[in-house]
């Protein structure tokens, strides 16, 4: 949870921050976090996203969608939140299947 928050306060998608340039070079030979490159991932990736998130909104999702070099899938639901994707009863039929099926698809058993 910390590090979700410093993510936030931030406005960085990055490591965690130890708190201090000492602590951060220690840990990342550098005195602040490295910031994560989602552009140079080449993993086949399916993004889910919902309209009514509170936690990851549209301004990520943008970031997520302009960075991501390889996206076989992508879904909208524009009624869920951010816990609907594991909570919600409708779940099984509006993600959960699709779900299955990319995972399947590029990494068959």
């Amino acid at each position: 949870m910390v590090h979700f928050m410093q993510c936030g306060r931030s406005n960085q998608f990055q490591a965690y921050n130890y708190g201090s340039p000492e602590k951060n070079q220690l840990h990342y030979n550098q005195t602040t976090p490295p910031l994560y490159s989602i552009r140079s991932m080449k993993v086949p990736t399916a993004l889910f996203w919902a309209g009514e998130d509170w936690l990851a909104d549209p301004v990520d999702a943008t970031y997520v969608f302009d960075n991501i070099q390889n996206l076989v899938y992508e879904k909208y639901v524009p009624n869920y939140n951010h816990f609907d994707f594991v909570w919600a009863i409708t779940a099984n039929k509006i993600i959960y299947q699709d779900l299955i099926n990319v995972m399947q698809k590029y990494h068959p058993v």
